[in-house]
């Protein structure tokens, strides 16, 4: 059986590795325009000037793994030859018309950029409060420069906090000298440097079709662990085993020396302040600030309530 994976992030990466685990000897080719590597670290160490490794393997893994790497962007299928495809092919930043010189921040080359940007840096704006711009306010503070974060969602944070929980985490970036503007346009900048952080948009993908499977961030779902788990289950699927039990999702970030992970769904949940979140009374969600040796146990936790 010959599989294509088109796309060589994080979802086709686990999916090429879960096959070969679990005994799929046929061809593997995997299609990408950028090689395979882990994106956490752009919003992060990059940002301080670091350069990590982060590409998933290095070269002799494909090759001991007979994994057919293809530095080429797919846009159809008919020209390729398979029995079963993983669409793995990412998202791309959403844009703004009213700042068209603005950073985004989706590639290991945009990391690059902004980086060599705030060396001279005195005043940054980010147009969005998501997880990519908090992180980067985060980085940017952390370099002494002058952070404003701008979104219309009066509670931002809560997307990561929980319903109610999100003052936890404004008082964070206020502590640290972050200007919010939350519930309002961005209105005049006046800043040196922007970054707009609105969201992604799912890349291409094909319309559904037999012996088609996605994951990752084209699915919608844009977090680490849901690639991870998406990927290792389509692996599954293609040679016909059922996919792992679902667990608890977590989603993290880290930001101003703090981790910061949450456990469970928040959608449907009571507002709460102290970050432990229930619906109809049943535990559905938790978040961890700092501590995290605890996830195990609100899996656990939360694996019980269901």
């Amino acid at each position: 059986m010959r599989i294509v994976l088109v796309g060589a992030g994080l979802a086709a990466q686990r999916c090429a590795e879960t096959l070969r685990q679990l005994g799929h000897d046929g061809p593997i080719a995997m299609y990408g325009d950028e090689l395979p590597y882990d994106r956490p670290p752009l919003s992060k160490a990059f940002l301080k000037g670091e350069r990590p490794e982060v590409r998933f393997r290095p070269d002799a893994w494909y090759r001991d793994h007979d994994v057919d790497f293809r530095h080429q962007r797919v846009t159809r299928l008919d020209h390729l030859q398979y029995d079963k495809a993983l669409i793995a092919t990412g998202a791309t930043p959403r844009t703004l018309a009213a700042f068209p010189h603005a950073f985004t921040l989706r590639t290991r080359e945009d990391a690059i950029a902004l980086d060599d940007a705030l060396t001279t840096t005195r005043h940054l704006a980010i147009i969005g409060a998501g997880l990519i711009g908090q992180e980067v306010a985060s980085a940017a503070t952390a370099r002494g420069i002058r952070t404003t974060l701008v979104d219309l969602d009066p509670n931002p944070f809560d997307a990561l906090m929980g319903p109610g929980g999100g003052h936890h985490l404004r008082k964070l970036h206020e502590d640290n000298g972050v200007e919010l503007r939350l519930g309002q346009g961005s209105g005049p900048l006046n800043a040196d440097t922007i970054l707009v952080a609105i969201g992604v948009a799912p890349a291409w993908t094909p319309d559904p079709a037999p012996n088609l499977f996605r994951a990752g961030d084209v699915t919608g779902s844009a977090h680490w662990e849901a690639a991870v788990v998406g990927g290792q289950n389509a692996a599954r699927r293609m040679l016909g085993l059922q996919p792992k039990p679902e667990q608890p999702p977590l989603v993290w970030s880290d930001q101003y020396g703090v981790r910061i992970q949450r456990v469970g769904e928040i959608t449907g949940v009571a507002p709460s302040d102290d970050l432990t979140y229930r619906r109809h009374g049943r535990l559905k969600a938790v978040v961890l600030m700092n501590r995290p040796e605890a996830v195990r146990q609100a899996r656990r936790d939360l694996k019980e309530a269901a």
